[in-house]
């Protein structure tokens, strides 16, 4: 089963400033795939430590001169880090989907930025392995054509690697959840501060965005096997 203990000595680190060198270094990295090998040894590892990023603030495009909530307000109204649903969604589909019982979901977020090394939560983690998870933007735009309503952008990535070492063995391509093609991620400008609304929102891209990380990571590694 995968451990949702809060342990509250692990830190929360201080914010260092958002550029390319920061939040989206780690993402603007090739994709390294999943070898059989290292899929097949996952559940010999004491411990996977599922461990996210502090996400940014949402970005807001009203549609003509359309008032929304702001930034804050949205996070606010949310009452989760979207980095921290995805990695909670992540762990429970890889425990049904590669039969892993030795996922942790680490409860204290990793601040920006993700560095294209894993060095900074290989401090931190030490046993097992490391999937780090990560928020690079999201959102709510209005959707040309379509008045009043508004599309939930969310992009995110994973990698994981091994602390003893400091190898990289995986790197997601990216996730991406955008309502302009799937109704299931609009909303109206009304509903963006209706708390249980938002939420549920929120949930259905954390579902989207860890099925095809998963999917990514399984891919990866059958391709290769083929």
């Amino acid at each position: 089963m995968i451990d949702l203990t809060i342990r509250r000595n692990r830190p929360i680190f201080p914010l260092p400033g958002l550029l390319c060198s920061g939040l989206l270094l780690a993402a603007c990295a090739t994709d390294i795939p999943l070898t059989p090998t290292d899929r097949l040894a996952l559940r010999h590892e004491p411990v996977i430590h599922i461990v996210h990023y502090e996400s940014p603030l949402p970005v807001m495009k009203p549609i003509g001169k359309a008032v929304l909530p702001a930034p804050e307000t949205v996070r606010k109204t949310t009452g989760a880090d979207p980095a921290a649903l995805v990695a909670t969604g992540l762990g429970r589909l890889l425990e049904k989907t590669e039969k892993l019982d030795n996922l942790r979901v680490e409860p204290m977020h990793m601040a920006r930025p993700v560095n294209r090394r894993p060095n900074e939560v290989h401090k931190h983690y030490t046993d097992g392995l490391a999937l780090e998870l990560w928020v690079t933007q999201w959102g709510f735009e209005g959707i040309p054509g379509v008045p009043g309503q508004y599309s939930l952008r969310l992009d995110g990535n994973a990698r994981l690697s091994n602390p003893r070492d400091g190898r990289i063995l995986w790197t997601s391509a990216a996730c991406r959840v955008n309502g302009v093609g799937n109704r299931s991620f609009r909303s109206t400008a009304g509903d963006l501060a209706n708390a249980a609304k938002l939420r549920k929102l929120l949930v259905a891209a954390r579902n989207e965005c860890a099925r095809q990380l998963a999917r990514d990571l399984d891919s990866d590694s059958r391709r290769q096997s083929s």
